[in-house]
């Protein structure tokens, strides 16, 4: 699997059986609009939810390229994927969701 787009889940803001919005780091990318995520990177947990709507510095934007943060929108299945699991550390392990940007426009 080529994977070009990598979000990590920092927190949920809002979510429901569908769609979620949630503080993300991006790891790589950028990740544009549209960008359709197929797995959690640790678990393997198949997903399929696709980026909706992305703001940064309280401005919606097109893209979030790595290492920035923002709050992201996705919808699909797959939505109870994004919380975080617990490690053998008793430490929380966020979720990292992998997968593919859209062709440029």
């Amino acid at each position: 699997m080529t994977v070009d787009a990598e979000l990590q889940i920092h927190e949920l803001w809002r979510a429901d059986a569908t769609e979620a919005t949630a503080v993300v780091r991006c790891l790589r990318g950028p990740v544009r609009l549209g960008a359709r995520f197929s797995r959690v990177r640790d678990t393997g947990a198949p997903i399929d939810l696709t980026v909706t709507s992305i703001v940064r510095y309280s401005r919606p934007d097109h893209t979030i390229d790595p290492a920035h943060s923002g709050l992201v929108t996705l919808q699909g299945t797959g939505v109870r994927e994004l919380s975080p699991t617990i490690a053998e550390t008793g430490r929380p392990v966020m979720p990292v969701v992998q997968g593919d940007n859209p062709p440029p426009p």
